[in-house]
């Protein structure tokens, strides 16, 4: 179901956490903004389907999820709308001060997401992975 990348050790950022996991990419999104000036997510899952995320800018709980992924449901005119969330992450620090997400999705899977560099459009600006650490 999933696709499968390589083994590889993965450092927070890309450069940190010392511990091996097996990665299966999960999803990319991209940093957008709005006719209104907000600031919004979009990419496709690992099935091509298109996502949408949301910053929680009104977070009250630090239960309550940094960014919520939601599908794009398309009809059959072309016309676009949100769809039931699919992914919750949490924005975590390294001991070192990287910045990166974990969370889990609507199945139950854990997610490690890293964050790519905010100057650098044409890389994602989250890049999300199911989590599965190795036995």
């Amino acid at each position: 179901m999933r696709k499968t990348i390589e083994k590889e050790e993965v450092k927070v950022n890309e450069s940190e956490v010392k511990k091996e996991f097996n990665l299966e990419e999960a999803f990319v999104l991209w940093r957008n903004k709005s006719k209104g000036g907000n600031f919004y997510l979009r990419g496709k899952d690992l099935h091509d389907n298109k996502i949408v995320g949301f910053f929680n800018t009104k977070k009250k709980n630090p239960n309550e999820p940094d960014i919520r992924i939601c599908e794009i449901n398309v009809d059959a005119n072309g016309n676009e709308t949100t769809g039931n969330e699919i992914c919750s992450l949490w924005d975590s620090e390294s001991k070192n001060g990287n910045r990166y997400l974990t969370g889990t999705t609507d199945e139950k899977e854990k997610i490690v997401a890293f964050y790519g560099k905010e100057n650098e459009e044409a890389r994602p600006y989250i890049r999300a992975y199911f989590r599965e650490l190795d036995k």
